[in-house]
């Protein structure tokens, strides 16, 4: 009986921590970014300065909106997910608080606002970086110009991901979805109460099935914009194989050497990885979790039918 009691007191305790991480990571993000949004105005000032000069180059155009297939996904499920939540909320509005209600409405829609802002950033950045890239090795210009970039490109994604949305998005967007993921699958689908109605099973799924998609796109775009800052080495070195002026040639070495001892590795807040290394890490974690879950309910259960046989 002691062991039945301690092994749902931890079940309990970790459950409620989800819970507790799941509704405070949806405000932290908003209330994070009143005091750094002077910040992120210089960091957007200064990408656009960076875009303007591309213009002046004719690297690139005016920026032109193009959604493509991934986005569209991405959209469409956090928007069925907003919507099914007001359907759940209309379906129990008998059992909840309206201001409640309210709450947690407001609370998704800033949750979803915030990946997707920051989602933006970065692909923003990517994409500059990859303009800078791709002209590197067809010396259209001056060299030191297009490092002179790629380096207040680096500071500026280093300035996001350290403090104005580094902490924001590792509560916002990884731990809090990771705990409703591990929420809806232990309390709704594997072990869901006597009393809740089995049609309301779908809202659990759609769930997880957007909470799964957002961290999926998240580290993918991270590691992606990881792969493209490095790429800067590569084109570095075919502009070096076909660069004729000894001067141009030594500045490429010195900045290949000091791209050697700066690899650049996309973290947030200057200790987690954003990769898909860190992604398997993070997957095997639940997997684990679950599963020892799993065991503890088995034995919980076990437990409850010697009692109730009166073998124990």
């Amino acid at each position: 009986m002691r062991t039945d009691l301690e092994i749902s007191e931890q079940t309990s305790i970790i459950m409620i921590s989800c819970f507790e991480l799941s509704l405070i990571g949806k405000f932290v993000s908003h209330s994070w970014r009143i005091f750094f949004d002077d910040q992120l105005s210089i960091v957007l000032t200064k990408l656009e300065t960076i875009h303007e000069k591309l213009i002046r180059l004719n690297v690139v155009g005016r920026m032109k909106i193009k959604i493509n297939w991934i986005s569209i996904v991405v959209i469409f499920l956090n928007v069925t997910e907003i919507v099914a939540y007001t359907v759940w909320i209309i379906y129990h509005g008998h059992n909840y608080i309206i201001n409640d209600m309210i709450i947690m409405w407001i609370a998704n829609i800033c949750k979803s606002v915030v990946l997707f802002e920051y989602i933006l950033l970065i692909l923003y950045t990517q994409w500059i970086v990859y303009k800078i890239n791709d002209q590197i090795p067809e010396r259209k210009s001056c060299l030191s110009t297009f490092r002179d970039m790629y380096l207040e490109v680096l500071e500026c994604l280093n300035d996001v991901n350290k403090s104005i949305y580094g902490l924001p998005v590792i509560i916002n967007c990884i731990a809090a979805n990771t705990a409703d993921i591990l929420m809806n699958i232990y309390a709704h689908i594997l072990f869901p109460r006597d009393h809740e109605n089995q049609r309301l099973f779908a809202f659990p799924l759609i769930g997880i099935l957007v909470k799964t998609t957002n961290i999926l796109t998240l580290y993918m775009i991270g590691h992606a914009t990881e792969k493209e800052i490095n790429r800067m080495s590569l084109v570095l070195h075919q502009r070096s194989v076909v660069e004729k002026n000894p001067r141009i040639k030594r500045q490429i070495k010195i900045f290949l050497l000091r791209r050697v001892h700066e690899h650049f590795h996309f973290q947030l807040c200057g200790m987690y990885h954003i990769n898909l290394k860190q992604l398997l890490i993070l997957l095997n974690s639940a997997i684990g979790y679950l599963l020892i879950q799993i065991l503890f309910k088995f034995i919980d259960l076990q437990c409850t039918l010697i009692r109730l046989l009166g073998l124990g």
